[in-house]
């Protein structure tokens, strides 16, 4: 027999990880991208992945909460060559032991994940913090406060290989904008502002955002309005908008379908609570 070709590939790797987890898209809060305070500063981790270079740490953040529905209850942690074979693909950041122990190591550093004191035989079970790593990690849940809201990134980002495509900033800057389009269809975007709102430099933010347009995942709108104290009287803006499955209308609907699937399931539970005693007498 050919073990190579029994093998799980990376793809149907990725496949397992999204299907167990069962939602169709991962929950991330809102201050990854930005902190809530409208009197202090703004930037969060996204900013500071970016300025650093964190492109690894950020993925494998991002797959870590990706899994956590269902990894959180695991008896034993994943191994090593499981994450690996997940982050591979064409195009996308290559990946080894030694890179992947770097990375963890770089997660602990910024605060998004506790490391287990010991490891589990050979197994390192990692934690997650909260996404702006000022405290430890709660699934958001259907809470909606400033600290708990958070948008939905689609399976479709692993599955289609969304993550091996993007550059940094282009992953940075689709973060961003399904973050502002939540709830709501666009959203309207200047480079300079990118900096003062969220801590993104304004070349990065150009140069993400143009990415992201040519790969067909950003629509941008140009609006013509007055402007009574410019020269020529009227201004530009821009508004950017998700396509596919990672717009507005495909998200929500997606956040829909998984709370009606939970409504569903806890009334499945109410019942059989219900009807365990009786069938005990």
């Amino acid at each position: 027999m050919d073990l190579e070709s029994t093998a799980a590939s990376p793809a149907e790797t990725r496949a397992e990880l999204t299907r167990l987890s069962a939602r169709g898209y991962t929950q991330l809060r809102h201050v990854l991208v930005q902190l809530p305070d409208r009197d202090g500063p703004r930037a969060s981790t996204l900013a500071r992945l970016l300025h650093e270079r964190k492109h690894r740490p950020l993925l494998l953040y991002i797959l870590l909460l990706t899994c956590w529905p269902w990894l959180s209850d695991r008896r034993d942690p994943l191994e090593g060559a499981v994450w690996i074979r997940a982050l591979t693909a064409k195009g996308a950041p290559t990946w080894s032991p030694s890179t992947l122990s770097r990375s963890w190591a770089e997660l602990a550093e910024l605060g998004l994940i506790s490391k287990p004191e010991k490891r589990e035989g050979r197994l390192m079970r990692p934690t997650p913090r909260r996404e702006d790593a000022g405290a430890d990690y709660e699934v958001p849940g259907g809470r909606r406060d400033r600290w708990n809201a958070y948008f939905a990134l689609p399976d479709e980002f692993w599955t289609d290989e969304l993550f091996a495509k993007l550059s940094l900033p282009a992953l940075v800057m689709l973060l961003l904008v399904a973050k502002e389009t939540n709830g709501k269809d666009e959203v309207w975007l200047t480079y300079e502002n990118a900096e003062e709102w969220y801590g993104i430099k304004p070349k990065s933010a150009q140069n993400g955002l143009t990415e992201l347009q040519k790969l067909g995942i950003l629509h941008r709108r140009t609006q013509v309005v007055k402007a009574p104290l410019s020269g020529h009287g009227q201004t530009v803006r821009m508004w950017y908008s998700l396509t596919g499955p990672y717009g507005h209308q495909s998200r929500a609907a997606l956040q829909q379908r998984a709370a009606k699937e939970r409504r569903k399931r806890l009334r499945r539970e109410a019942r059989a609570e219900v009807s365990t005693p009786k069938e005990l007498e």
